[in-house]
Protein backbone atom coordinates (compact mmCIF):
# COMPACT_ATOMS: atom_id res chain seq x y z
CA UNK A 1 0.00 0.00 0.00
CA UNK A 2 0.98 3.69 -0.63
CA UNK A 3 0.20 6.98 0.82
CA UNK A 4 -0.28 9.66 -1.81
CA UNK A 5 0.16 13.52 -1.46
CA UNK A 6 -0.97 16.43 -4.08
CA UNK A 7 0.90 19.49 -2.80
CA UNK A 8 1.04 23.29 -4.62
CA UNK A 9 4.56 24.18 -5.99
CA UNK A 10 6.54 26.94 -4.21
CA UNK A 11 7.91 28.13 -7.68
CA UNK A 12 6.86 27.56 -11.17
CA UNK A 13 9.95 25.43 -11.58
CA UNK A 14 8.57 22.01 -11.11
CA UNK A 15 11.82 20.50 -12.07
CA UNK A 16 13.45 22.63 -9.06
CA UNK A 17 10.49 21.14 -6.61
CA UNK A 18 11.19 17.39 -7.43
CA UNK A 19 15.30 18.30 -7.39
CA UNK A 20 14.53 19.62 -3.45
CA UNK A 21 12.70 16.78 -3.13
CA UNK A 22 15.64 14.17 -3.65
CA UNK A 23 17.89 16.78 -2.50
CA UNK A 24 16.04 16.34 1.15
CA UNK A 25 16.19 12.47 0.14
CA UNK A 26 19.73 12.53 -0.14
CA UNK A 27 20.56 14.67 2.66
CA UNK A 28 18.10 12.61 5.29
CA UNK A 29 20.88 9.39 4.55
CA UNK A 30 17.87 7.35 3.75
CA UNK A 31 19.84 6.79 0.76
CA UNK A 32 23.36 6.96 0.23
CA UNK A 33 23.34 8.50 -3.72
CA UNK A 34 21.02 8.59 -6.34
CA UNK A 35 20.69 7.70 -9.85
CA UNK A 36 18.95 10.62 -11.71
CA UNK A 37 19.29 11.39 -15.20
CA UNK A 38 20.91 14.33 -15.38
CA UNK A 39 21.88 17.11 -18.28
CA UNK A 40 25.22 16.00 -20.67
CA UNK A 41 28.31 18.18 -20.88
CA UNK A 42 26.83 18.78 -24.16
CA UNK A 43 23.67 20.17 -23.05
CA UNK A 44 21.13 18.29 -26.01
CA UNK A 45 20.73 14.89 -24.23
CA UNK A 46 20.28 13.21 -20.82
CA UNK A 47 22.01 10.03 -18.73
CA UNK A 48 22.15 8.62 -16.32
CA UNK A 49 24.30 9.96 -13.38
CA UNK A 50 25.36 8.79 -9.80
CA UNK A 51 24.79 11.33 -7.20
CA UNK A 52 26.34 11.71 -4.02
CA UNK A 53 26.51 15.91 -3.61
CA UNK A 54 22.82 17.63 -3.58
CA UNK A 55 24.55 20.16 -5.33
CA UNK A 56 24.65 17.99 -8.39
CA UNK A 57 21.10 17.51 -8.51
CA UNK A 58 20.92 20.59 -10.38
CA UNK A 59 20.19 20.17 -14.51
CA UNK A 60 18.80 16.54 -13.43
CA UNK A 61 14.89 16.26 -14.81
CA UNK A 62 13.30 12.85 -13.76
CA UNK A 63 10.65 13.26 -16.79
CA UNK A 64 13.02 13.35 -19.57
CA UNK A 65 11.62 11.70 -22.30
CA UNK A 66 14.75 9.54 -23.55
CA UNK A 67 16.12 6.46 -22.09
CA UNK A 68 19.80 5.64 -24.10
CA UNK A 69 20.32 3.06 -21.76
CA UNK A 70 18.11 0.73 -19.90
CA UNK A 71 18.81 1.65 -16.24
CA UNK A 72 18.46 -2.32 -14.78
CA UNK A 73 21.41 -2.98 -16.81
CA UNK A 74 23.36 0.03 -14.46
CA UNK A 75 21.85 -1.23 -11.58
CA UNK A 76 22.82 -4.43 -12.15
CA UNK A 77 26.01 -3.17 -11.62
CA UNK A 78 25.58 -1.13 -8.64
CA UNK A 79 23.17 -3.43 -6.62
CA UNK A 80 24.77 -7.14 -7.59
CA UNK A 81 26.72 -7.06 -4.24
CA UNK A 82 25.82 -5.18 -1.16
CA UNK A 83 27.20 -1.56 -1.47
CA UNK A 84 26.91 -0.09 1.47
CA UNK A 85 24.62 2.12 1.28
CA UNK A 86 20.83 2.09 -0.31
CA UNK A 87 21.08 3.73 -3.77
CA UNK A 88 17.91 5.52 -5.02
CA UNK A 89 17.27 5.01 -8.33
CA UNK A 90 14.99 7.03 -10.30
CA UNK A 91 13.48 5.04 -13.19
CA UNK A 92 10.33 4.69 -15.64
CA UNK A 93 7.91 1.75 -15.84
CA UNK A 94 9.68 -0.60 -18.52
CA UNK A 95 13.04 -0.07 -16.21
CA UNK A 96 11.23 -1.19 -12.68
CA UNK A 97 9.87 -4.15 -15.20
CA UNK A 98 13.13 -5.13 -16.00
CA UNK A 99 14.68 -4.71 -12.38
CA UNK A 100 11.84 -7.08 -11.24
CA UNK A 101 13.11 -9.59 -13.39
CA UNK A 102 16.81 -8.95 -12.23
CA UNK A 103 15.99 -9.35 -8.53
CA UNK A 104 14.47 -12.53 -9.34
CA UNK A 105 17.78 -13.54 -11.25
CA UNK A 106 19.81 -12.51 -8.22
CA UNK A 107 21.65 -9.84 -10.29
CA UNK A 108 19.92 -6.99 -8.42
CA UNK A 109 19.93 -6.86 -4.43
CA UNK A 110 16.31 -5.40 -3.50
CA UNK A 111 17.30 -4.48 -0.31
CA UNK A 112 20.13 -1.79 -1.67
CA UNK A 113 18.04 0.20 -4.19
CA UNK A 114 15.06 2.76 -3.04
CA UNK A 115 12.66 2.63 -6.78
CA UNK A 116 11.42 5.95 -7.32
CA UNK A 117 9.25 5.27 -10.23
CA UNK A 118 7.60 8.17 -12.56
CA UNK A 119 4.92 7.78 -14.92
CA UNK A 120 6.62 7.60 -18.55
CA UNK A 121 4.79 10.22 -21.20
CA UNK A 122 6.86 8.72 -23.83
CA UNK A 123 10.51 8.23 -25.09
CA UNK A 124 12.55 9.67 -28.00
CA UNK A 125 15.35 8.07 -29.46
CA UNK A 126 18.37 9.94 -28.19
CA UNK A 127 19.20 11.58 -31.69
CA UNK A 128 15.89 12.69 -32.16
CA UNK A 129 16.03 14.22 -28.66
CA UNK A 130 19.30 15.99 -29.38
CA UNK A 131 17.71 17.28 -32.57
CA UNK A 132 14.70 18.54 -31.24
CA UNK A 133 16.62 20.27 -27.98
CA UNK A 134 18.80 22.11 -30.84
CA UNK A 135 16.09 23.16 -32.32
CA UNK A 136 14.96 25.28 -29.69
CA UNK A 137 11.96 22.46 -28.30
CA UNK A 138 11.74 22.00 -24.35
CA UNK A 139 10.56 18.14 -24.89
CA UNK A 140 9.98 17.57 -21.46
CA UNK A 141 7.64 20.25 -20.75
CA UNK A 142 5.77 19.53 -23.64
CA UNK A 143 4.72 16.07 -22.65
CA UNK A 144 4.22 17.52 -19.22
CA UNK A 145 1.41 19.92 -19.95
CA UNK A 146 -0.24 17.24 -22.65
CA UNK A 147 -0.10 14.44 -19.70
CA UNK A 148 -2.10 17.16 -17.66
CA UNK A 149 -4.93 16.12 -20.07
CA UNK A 150 -3.72 12.89 -20.49
CA UNK A 151 -3.03 12.97 -23.98
CA UNK A 152 0.31 11.35 -25.16
CA UNK A 153 1.17 12.59 -28.37
CA UNK A 154 4.94 13.67 -29.34
CA UNK A 155 5.69 16.72 -30.82
CA UNK A 156 4.48 17.66 -34.02
CA UNK A 157 7.31 16.67 -36.73
CA UNK A 158 8.72 14.27 -34.27
CA UNK A 159 7.69 10.52 -33.31
CA UNK A 160 8.23 8.18 -30.54
CA UNK A 161 10.65 5.03 -29.96
CA UNK A 162 8.10 2.58 -31.44
CA UNK A 163 8.27 0.41 -28.52
CA UNK A 164 6.70 3.11 -26.49
CA UNK A 165 3.29 3.41 -29.06
CA UNK A 166 2.58 -0.07 -28.11
CA UNK A 167 3.49 -0.07 -24.14
CA UNK A 168 0.52 -1.30 -22.07
CA UNK A 169 2.36 0.27 -19.12
CA UNK A 170 2.40 4.35 -18.89
CA UNK A 171 2.44 4.16 -15.20
CA UNK A 172 4.52 1.70 -12.49
CA UNK A 173 2.93 -0.63 -10.89
CA UNK A 174 3.17 0.72 -7.26
CA UNK A 175 3.17 -3.01 -5.33
CA UNK A 176 6.89 -3.17 -6.87
CA UNK A 177 7.96 0.16 -6.28
CA UNK A 178 9.24 2.76 -3.27
CA UNK A 179 7.80 5.94 -4.46
CA UNK A 180 5.95 6.90 -7.33
CA UNK A 181 6.31 10.30 -9.26
CA UNK A 182 2.59 11.10 -11.05
CA UNK A 183 2.29 12.85 -14.30
CA UNK A 184 -0.90 11.60 -16.04
CA UNK A 185 -3.04 14.09 -15.06
CA UNK A 186 -1.53 16.27 -13.08
CA UNK A 187 -0.76 20.00 -13.47
CA UNK A 188 2.85 20.05 -12.93
CA UNK A 189 2.75 23.72 -13.69
CA UNK A 190 1.32 23.94 -10.58
CA UNK A 191 1.45 20.69 -8.41
CA UNK A 192 3.65 17.36 -7.39
CA UNK A 193 1.96 14.50 -7.40
CA UNK A 194 3.64 11.88 -5.42
CA UNK A 195 2.84 8.12 -3.69
CA UNK A 196 5.15 6.83 -1.26
CA UNK A 197 5.14 3.27 0.09
CA UNK A 198 3.60 2.80 3.74
CA UNK A 199 6.71 2.04 5.58
CA UNK A 200 8.70 4.96 4.16
CA UNK A 201 5.93 7.48 4.80
CA UNK A 202 6.73 7.98 8.28
CA UNK A 203 10.57 8.79 7.88
CA UNK A 204 9.89 10.65 5.00
CA UNK A 205 7.59 12.91 6.92
CA UNK A 206 9.69 12.43 10.19
CA UNK A 207 13.02 13.82 8.33
CA UNK A 208 11.14 16.50 6.47
CA UNK A 209 11.30 15.16 3.20
CA UNK A 210 7.94 14.98 2.10
CA UNK A 211 4.29 16.32 3.48
CA UNK A 212 2.08 13.48 2.84
CA UNK A 213 -1.46 14.39 2.58
CA UNK A 214 -3.32 11.87 1.12
CA UNK A 215 -4.31 14.08 -1.33
CA UNK A 216 -4.40 12.01 -5.17
CA UNK A 217 -5.00 13.59 -8.18
CA UNK A 218 -8.39 13.04 -9.29
CA UNK A 219 -7.96 12.13 -13.31
CA UNK A 220 -4.23 10.01 -12.50
CA UNK A 221 -5.71 6.68 -12.89
CA UNK A 222 -8.18 7.31 -15.46
CA UNK A 223 -5.94 8.74 -17.79
CA UNK A 224 -4.08 5.78 -17.57
CA UNK A 225 -6.61 3.20 -17.96
CA UNK A 226 -7.47 4.67 -21.09
CA UNK A 227 -3.82 5.27 -22.37
CA UNK A 228 -3.06 1.70 -21.22
CA UNK A 229 -6.52 0.11 -23.22
CA UNK A 230 -5.77 2.28 -26.23
CA UNK A 231 -1.85 1.23 -26.58
CA UNK A 232 -2.92 -2.35 -25.76
CA UNK A 233 -5.39 -2.09 -28.93
CA UNK A 234 -2.61 -0.96 -31.09
CA UNK A 235 0.07 -3.26 -29.88
CA UNK A 236 -1.86 -5.99 -31.16
CA UNK A 237 -2.55 -4.77 -34.49
CA UNK A 238 1.00 -3.64 -34.85
CA UNK A 239 2.18 -7.01 -33.44
CA UNK A 240 -0.07 -9.05 -35.40
CA UNK A 241 0.59 -7.69 -38.35
CA UNK A 242 4.05 -8.47 -37.92
CA UNK A 243 3.71 -11.55 -36.93
CA UNK A 244 1.78 -12.33 -40.49
CA UNK A 245 5.27 -10.99 -42.07
CA UNK A 246 7.46 -13.02 -40.22
CA UNK A 247 5.37 -16.06 -39.69
CA UNK A 248 8.06 -18.75 -41.11
CA UNK A 249 11.73 -19.54 -41.21
CA UNK A 250 11.53 -17.73 -44.43
CA UNK A 251 10.42 -14.34 -42.78
CA UNK A 252 12.90 -14.73 -39.96
CA UNK A 253 15.64 -14.70 -42.65
CA UNK A 254 14.55 -12.05 -44.39
CA UNK A 255 14.22 -9.86 -41.49
CA UNK A 256 17.41 -10.59 -39.75
CA UNK A 257 19.48 -10.92 -43.62
CA UNK A 258 21.06 -7.20 -42.58
CA UNK A 259 22.27 -8.33 -39.50
CA UNK A 260 25.94 -7.98 -38.70
CA UNK A 261 26.30 -9.92 -35.33
CA UNK A 262 27.43 -6.99 -33.48
CA UNK A 263 25.90 -8.24 -30.34
CA UNK A 264 24.17 -4.48 -29.72
CA UNK A 265 20.92 -5.94 -28.75
CA UNK A 266 22.07 -8.42 -26.72
CA UNK A 267 24.46 -6.19 -24.87
CA UNK A 268 22.04 -3.25 -24.52
CA UNK A 269 19.02 -5.66 -23.62
CA UNK A 270 18.37 -5.60 -19.92
CA UNK A 271 17.42 -9.05 -19.28
CA UNK A 272 20.31 -10.77 -21.36
CA UNK A 273 22.19 -10.82 -17.86
CA UNK A 274 24.91 -13.54 -18.09
CA UNK A 275 28.38 -12.10 -17.54
CA UNK A 276 29.49 -14.97 -19.49
CA UNK A 277 28.20 -15.72 -23.49
CA UNK A 278 28.31 -18.85 -25.25
CA UNK A 279 27.83 -16.50 -28.41
CA UNK A 280 31.41 -14.23 -26.92
CA UNK A 281 33.29 -17.17 -26.55
CA UNK A 282 35.87 -19.46 -28.41
CA UNK A 283 32.67 -21.86 -29.36
CA UNK A 284 31.73 -19.20 -31.85
CA UNK A 285 35.43 -18.33 -33.42
CA UNK A 286 35.46 -21.32 -36.00
CA UNK A 287 38.56 -21.42 -37.60
CA UNK A 288 39.15 -20.40 -41.41
CA UNK A 289 38.61 -23.87 -42.66
CA UNK A 290 36.10 -24.75 -41.10
CA UNK A 291 34.42 -21.45 -43.05
CA UNK A 292 36.01 -22.88 -46.32
CA UNK A 293 34.10 -26.12 -45.42
CA UNK A 294 30.59 -25.48 -45.11
CA UNK A 295 30.93 -22.87 -47.85
CA UNK A 296 32.04 -25.66 -50.30
CA UNK A 297 29.34 -27.64 -48.71
CA UNK A 298 26.63 -25.35 -49.04
CA UNK A 299 28.35 -23.98 -52.47
CA UNK A 300 27.68 -20.27 -50.37
CA UNK A 301 27.88 -19.13 -46.89
CA UNK A 302 26.41 -16.07 -44.99
CA UNK A 303 29.06 -14.24 -43.33
CA UNK A 304 28.96 -13.42 -41.08
CA UNK A 305 27.78 -16.34 -39.73
CA UNK A 306 25.24 -17.67 -37.46
CA UNK A 307 23.24 -14.95 -37.01
CA UNK A 308 19.63 -16.50 -37.28
CA UNK A 309 20.93 -19.22 -34.51
CA UNK A 310 22.23 -16.21 -31.99
CA UNK A 311 18.55 -14.28 -32.19
CA UNK A 312 17.04 -17.64 -32.11
CA UNK A 313 18.75 -18.84 -29.18
CA UNK A 314 18.35 -15.45 -27.44
CA UNK A 315 14.90 -16.21 -27.92
CA UNK A 316 14.66 -19.29 -26.31
CA UNK A 317 16.69 -17.53 -23.13
CA UNK A 318 15.24 -14.92 -22.53
CA UNK A 319 11.93 -14.43 -24.52
CA UNK A 320 9.52 -15.45 -21.29
CA UNK A 321 11.39 -11.89 -19.29
CA UNK A 322 11.55 -9.42 -22.31
CA UNK A 323 9.60 -6.68 -20.56
CA UNK A 324 9.29 -4.87 -24.13
CA UNK A 325 11.72 -1.55 -23.66
CA UNK A 326 12.76 -1.79 -27.27
CA UNK A 327 16.13 -0.67 -26.22
CA UNK A 328 17.34 -3.39 -29.06
CA UNK A 329 16.04 -1.31 -31.61
CA UNK A 330 17.66 1.59 -30.38
CA UNK A 331 20.93 -0.31 -30.69
CA UNK A 332 20.78 -1.79 -33.92
CA UNK A 333 22.60 -0.12 -36.26
CA UNK A 334 21.12 -2.28 -39.02
CA UNK A 335 17.57 -0.99 -38.25
CA UNK A 336 16.07 -4.27 -37.45
CA UNK A 337 12.60 -3.57 -35.44
CA UNK A 338 14.31 -6.76 -32.63
CA UNK A 339 12.16 -5.63 -30.45
CA UNK A 340 8.99 -6.33 -32.69
CA UNK A 341 10.36 -9.91 -33.19
CA UNK A 342 10.58 -10.60 -28.88
CA UNK A 343 7.67 -9.01 -28.29
CA UNK A 344 5.38 -10.98 -31.01
CA UNK A 345 7.43 -14.06 -29.56
CA UNK A 346 7.18 -12.72 -26.21
CA UNK A 347 3.97 -12.22 -25.63
CA UNK A 348 2.30 -15.44 -27.10
CA UNK A 349 4.75 -17.65 -24.81
CA UNK A 350 4.58 -15.18 -21.76
CA UNK A 351 0.26 -15.36 -22.63
CA UNK A 352 0.55 -19.53 -22.81
CA UNK A 353 1.84 -19.82 -19.34
CA UNK A 354 0.48 -16.77 -17.67
CA UNK A 355 3.71 -14.97 -16.64
CA UNK A 356 4.00 -11.08 -17.17
CA UNK A 357 7.47 -9.74 -16.56
CA UNK A 358 7.79 -7.59 -14.14
CA UNK A 359 4.44 -7.63 -12.08
CA UNK A 360 5.46 -9.42 -8.95
CA UNK A 361 8.61 -10.29 -7.26
CA UNK A 362 6.75 -13.37 -6.22
CA UNK A 363 6.41 -14.78 -8.93
CA UNK A 364 9.47 -17.08 -10.02
CA UNK A 365 10.69 -16.48 -13.68
CA UNK A 366 9.74 -19.35 -16.12
CA UNK A 367 13.40 -20.30 -17.03
CA UNK A 368 13.84 -21.06 -13.14
CA UNK A 369 10.83 -23.44 -13.25
CA UNK A 370 11.56 -26.20 -15.81
CA UNK A 371 9.24 -29.14 -15.66
CA UNK A 372 9.68 -32.22 -17.60
CA UNK A 373 5.66 -32.34 -18.17
CA UNK A 374 4.89 -28.89 -18.91
CA UNK A 375 3.20 -27.62 -22.75
CA UNK A 376 2.63 -30.74 -23.82
CA UNK A 377 -0.51 -29.46 -25.25
CA UNK A 378 0.68 -26.64 -26.73
CA UNK A 379 4.21 -28.29 -28.05
CA UNK A 380 1.86 -31.43 -29.73
CA UNK A 381 3.40 -33.70 -26.88
CA UNK A 382 -0.31 -34.98 -25.73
Amino acid sequence: MMKSTLIDLKSDNYNEEISGFLSRLLASGLVGSLLVPKKNTGGDNYVQALIKDPAMLADTDVTVPVMPVQSARIIANLAVREPGEVIGVVVKPCEVRAIVELVKFQQIIRSAIMIIAVDCLGTYEPKVYSAMVKAGHHPAADLRQKAAAGSFAPLDGYAFRSACDICEFPAPNPEVVDVVIGLWGVDTAKQLCLAVRDELADAFAAKDILAINGQEAPTRQECIDQLAKARTANRDVVLGEFGQRIGSLKGMQELLSTCIRCHNCMINCPICYCRECVFRSPTFEHTPDQYLSWAERKGAMRMPANTLMFHTTRLNHMVTSCIGCGLCDTACPSDIPVMSLFRTVGMRAQQAIEYLPGRSYDEPAPVTTYKEDELQDESGAR
